[in-house]
């Protein structure tokens, strides 16, 4: 992180509102974490509120926690052959959802710096949410977890998985639920989940896990940019479903470094309540949707924003016509 992005962190940090009360902070910053790369970067439009929705997009605590006691950790598995992801598309899930509850309203996707994740969510203050990730192999204990955390084993379409959570006698580890398992590929799933609150709730979070399918898949995407200058690498992509808080029903996020500058595209229907990206931003709306492009440092880029969005053909809202080819 450059000090220009930190201090633009803690400049947001004093001036956000404080969460509400119903708030857990510890959920809340596991959570932060994911999010914190677009907070880190969040240039807020006009008049409009930071939200803190679902108590997960607008809050960062930096209060350390305790290691948690070590926990077993299966070995690593043997190396397996994994189909290559495409290069043309910047958003490349690992797995994907197949049957998910009623709850569950939307799919948000991220890659990049911050990891790969797919996230099932629900609406309300509370959002329902199942975050899926895949690793090559079983990672340590969730660091969100106080106290000894134990395994609960749980068959996953006919795989040994096991839950992991801090009262043996509660699998579901009071409603904040850890189920892992392993991939037919030789890696390891897992499902984090959260604000679910159903009579059959073991039941469903394991017909979602056996239902989930592994492999990269290109993330359909409002847009095509043509001539990416070839210094640009890709720093994180990640889209949201959050029409309770964005005021839109959904984002894009493409945040590209390029020789120490940071380039970040946002995309999405007119209305959003906030934009992203450190630098003087260049908008257009066109087709339905607007973009909107900024460079923090424009000269070590090799390009201004301007010059940038003119590289930009934007799709149109829907949704069936967005592409898996987005780097022409």
């Amino acid at each position: 992180m450059t000090d220009h992005e930190l201090t633009t962190m803690l400049k947001e940090l004093a001036d956000a509102p404080a969460p509400p009360p119903r708030i857990d902070v510890g959920r809340a910053r596991h959570i932060g974490g994911r999010r914190r790369r677009v907070r880190t970067t969040a240039l807020v439009v006009g008049s409009a509120a930071v939200v803190a929705a679902g108590g997960v997009v607008a809050v960062s605590v930096f209060r350390p926690s305790p290691a948690p006691a070590p926990v077993a950790v299966a070995p690593a598995p043997r190396p397996v052959s994994v189909a290559p992801a495409p290069t043309d598309n910047p958003l490349v899930a690992k797995a994907s959802f197949g049957w998910l509850p009623e709850e569950i309203k939307g799919i948000e996707y991220a890659a990049g710096g911050h990891g790969d994740t797919v996230l099932a969510i629900g609406r309300g203050d509370l959002a329902p949410m199942i975050w899926l990730s895949v690793d090559d192999r079983e990672p340590g204990p969730p660091r969100d977890l106080s106290g000894t955390p134990k395994q609960v084993p749980q068959k996953v379409g006919g795989r040994d998985g096991h839950w992991i959570t801090t009262d043996v006698n509660d699998p579901l580890n009071h409603g904040d639920s850890y189920l892992r398992w392993p991939t037919p590929d030789g890696r390891w799933a897992q499902l984090h989940t959260y604000y679910l609150a159903r009579p059959d709730l073991q039941q469903a979070l394991v017909r979602v896990a056996g239902e989930v399918t592994f492999g990269p898949r290109a993330v359909p995407l409002p847009l095509r940019i043509s001539s990416l200058p070839p210094s640009f690498r890709l720093s994180d992509a990640s889209t949201s479903r959050r029409p309770d808080t964005d005021g839109v029903p959904w984002q894009l996020v493409l945040q590209y470094s390029s020789n120490g500058a940071l380039v970040t595209i946002n995309v999405s229907p007119p209305g959003a309540r906030r934009t992203y990206g450190l630098g003087d931003p260049r908008c257009t709306t066109k087709n339905g949707l607007r973009a909107c492009v900024a460079i923090d440092h424009p000269q070590a880029a090799g390009i201004d924003a301007q010059g940038l969005l003119d590289r930009v053909t934007l799709l149109g809202p829907d949704e069936t016509k967005w592409t898996t080819h987005v780097i022409e």
